[in-house]
């Protein structure tokens, strides 16, 4: 045997040792025989967290468009001292592995709120190795095992709803927006914060199939927190006051009224806003709010001229940031992020006059609102003539 031979032996057979070395995928598990959670709930009663877990087969949604399958999402509940202990009672009970890497919403309940457990969550939530941050987060104060029970449209599952994606109705309706965990978190982490979480609940009020009620997803309102302190709920007509000061609004309808009866319908959009701080010498700062917004005529109800409407929506619009403030002003909340504001500009004054760090805030604190609307479009119809130029 000549020695290129040998050499080649030997080089084959210390190959293959080094392959025996290599390690393979030995612990790798079949992902159809994963079970999927994709949404998970907490509550807080008795002492004790109630976890629900919430499945879905991803099997029948990839084939749903091809033999027109209901989803049916399997809901679990385990309770315990803590978090974890609450989710190993559940998977105490589990047929499988129970996978928390796609857990897409997080619900907590009013209790949650109440009993100021919401840092033990997001331990939870923020250290486990699986759970994502980009989860929506909502709170509720409906039960839970209904909410993870109900359907989409066309017997779909949840993953169409409004927890799943809500991105879609709030491009069409700016009510409330939507937030993943981790912007809650850096948001309640901010100096002078005051957050909102969205509320949801079931409605069978709105739609019906074959003329039976069918419980749906809304939002309902909106959990007020300074920081990571629970202040209360407000409704979704209360939050509706101030969605023109979001900063990711993108569009919402405005009815205008006068004398009790309906004027026109207009659809607000590209709304931006700024405040204008005036120091005083004796006493906090005020500030003056200017908004800028355009709008179409969406419906028109009565033949008025063009800047008594635009003047009308103006007014409207001033008067419900107004209200909205002062609702915050009600609870101990600052909804329009005063206090933050100075805060960004003159962190050193703020430090200076702060109470308990927060802004101290009056009704006067909020000086003037500045409301710049433009109506530039009327839809298929002309809009009524401007009679003369509007000035405020």
């Amino acid at each position: 045997m000549t020695k290129n031979v040998m050499s080649r032996i030997r080089r084959g057979l210390l190959a293959g040792a080094a392959l025996l070395l290599l390690s393979g995928c030995w612990d790798a598990k079949e992902v159809q025989r994963l079970n999927y959670i994709v949404g998970l709930g907490v509550d807080y009663e008795d002492s004790k967290f109630v976890v629900y877990t919430q499945m879905l087969n991803f099997s029948s949604i990839a084939k749903q468009e091809q033999q027109n399958l209901s989803v049916r999402p399997w809901v679990g509940v385990g309770r315990g001292s803590t978090i974890l202990g609450a989710i190993n009672d559940v998977i105490a009970a589990g047929q499988g592995t129970m996978f928390l890497g796609h857990v897409n919403y997080l619900v907590l309940t009013e209790n949650v709120f109440e009993k100021q457990m919401l840092k033990k969550v997001f331990d939870f939530t923020n250290r486990n190795k699986e759970t994502r941050y980009t989860k929506w987060f909502y709170g509720t104060k409906g039960d839970l095992y209904d909410l993870f029970s109900a359907k989409s449209f066309f017997d779909r599952s949840t993953l169409d709803s409004i927890l799943a994606n809500p991105e879609a109705n709030y491009a069409q309706l700016s009510n409330l927006k939507p937030y993943y965990v981790n912007e809650i978190v850096a948001g309640m982490q901010e100096v002078s914060s005051t957050v909102i979480i969205p509320s949801v609940e079931l409605t069978d009020k709105v739609w019906r199939e074959s003329n039976r009620p069918q419980p749906m997803i809304k939002k309902s309102g909106g959990f007020v927190f300074n920081g990571t302190r629970y202040l209360g709920w407000m409704t979704m007509s209360d939050v509706m006051m101030g969605r023109w000061m979001q900063m990711a609004y993108e569009a919402s309808p405005l009815t205008l009224r006068a004398d009790g009866q309906a004027v026109a319908t207009l659809e607000i959009k590209d709304a931006s806003h700024r405040f204008e701080i005036r120091e005083q010498e004796n006493g906090p700062p005020r500030f003056v709010a200017i908004l800028s917004a355009k709008a179409t005529i969406m419906e028109l109800a009565a033949e008025k001229p063009l800047e008594e409407i635009q003047k009308l929506a103006e007014e409207t619009i001033r008067k419900e940031i107004t209200d909205y403030y002062n609702k915050g002003l009600d609870m101990g909340a600052d909804l329009l992020h005063l206090g933050q504001t100075y805060y960004k500009y003159h962190p050193y004054r703020w430090k200076r006059i702060s109470k308990n760090g927060r802004l101290p805030l009056a009704r006067d604190s909020l000086e003037k609102i500045d409301v710049r609307l433009l109506i530039n479009n009327a839809q298929k119809y002309k809009s009524p003539q401007w009679t003369r130029p509007y000035k405020d």
